[in-house]
Parts: structure tokens; C-alpha cells; sequence
């Protein structure tokens, strides 16, 4: 029961963090606070589990974004990119909590590769819906720099803040998981 009510929690703050960027950035359509939340949230509990809080908190917020939800294939994209990013913030708790220059360059790492296979999958997606993945890809790229861009300061900032109380915490995600 605690697993469920952590997850459930943590689903929540994700979709919050989503929400949050619109009041935070109305104007960057980029930047986004809900990657880093979802590998936090995976770091906390694990691979199954952040896989799960990713998948279920993005398919609540691209459902229920105020404008309005994306094509099937889309969101099946998103949600895959969500798992897959809860899942890696599982995988990778130990370096993500070693504190230090290491856990930055970690986070650094996560954010800009989790970024770029996350824009290359819903890209890819949406190339499908439209009909031409190249034309897709090409007019997606400058969108996909800024995101990029964004997200590895976004991450290295979580990272500066989690990384230590992750490392405090050493024990906490191995009691959920």
C-alpha cells in the first residue's frame, strides 16, 4: 500500500510540474520541468515503478492538457518516453545520488540523452501522423535544440538539489521497490 500511495503521489507532482511550466515559462514552449520530475520520481522509486509514475503521469497530463490531447500515436509516443525516462532515473539512482561533481554530470547526461530520444520518439510519431518523417524531423529540430538546451540546465539544477538528499537517502527506494 505505501508503494501505490508513493506512486500515486509522485504521479501527481509530476503532472503538477507540467502544469507548473505553463505558469512558470508561459512564453519558452520548450522548457518543461516534467522530464526532470519523472526521473526523480523513477530515482525515488525504482525501475518498475518510475516506469509506471511516468507512463500513467503523462498519459494524465497530454490527456488533459488544456490544449487539448494529442493523436493516438502521439500520445502512445509520449507515454513510452515517460516510461522510459522513470524507468532510467531507476536504473541510474546510484549515480544520480552520489552528490558531487559526479551526480551532476550524471543528471547532465540523463537529461540530455533522455531529451533527445523523448523528442526523437515523438517526432517520429508525429512525422507518422503527418505523413513524412524527414519533413517532421527537419522542422522539429530547432525546437528540439531549445529543449534540449533547457533540459540539461533543468537537470543539472535538480541534479545539484536531489543528487545529495538522494545519497542521504540510500535506502528509501530499495524499501518501495
Amino acid at each position: 500500500m505505501r508503494t501505490v500511495v508513493r506512486s500515486a503521489s509522485l504521479i501527481a507532482f509530476t503532472v503538477a510540474c507540467g502544469y507548473a511550466k505553463m505558469v512558470l515559462f508561459p512564453f519558452l514552449f520548450f522548457v518543461e520541468l516534467f522530464s526532470a520530475a519523472t526521473v526523480l520520481s523513477g530515482a525515488l522509486t525504482g525501475v518498475l515503478w518510475g516506469a509506471w509514475i511516468g507512463a500513467v503521469a503523462r498519459l494524465v497530463f497530454s490527456v488533459a492538457n488544456p490544449y487539448g490531447p494529442p493523436h493516438p500515436w502521439v500520445l502512445a509516443a509520449q507515454i513510452l518516453g515517460g516510461a522510459m525516462l522513470g524507468a532510467v532515473g531507476g536504473l541510474l539512482r546510484g549515480p544520480l545520488a552520489r552528490g558531487g561533481g559526479g551526480s551532476a554530470l550524471a543528471w547532465l547526461l540523463v537529461g540530455l540523452v533522455g531529451t533527445i530520444v523523448y523528442d526523437l520518439l515523438t517526432n517520429v510519431a508525429q512525422g507518422l501522423v503527418f505523413g513524412s518523417i524527414p519533413a517532421t524531423l527537419a522542422l522539429g529540430a530547432i525546437p528540439a535544440v531549445q529543449h534540449v538546451a533547457s533540459n540539461a540546465v533543468i537537470f543539472l539544477v535538480v541534479g545539484r538539489l536531489a543528487g545529495p538528499w538522494l545519497a542521504r537517502h540510500a535506502g528509501s527506494a530499495d524499501a518501495v521497490a
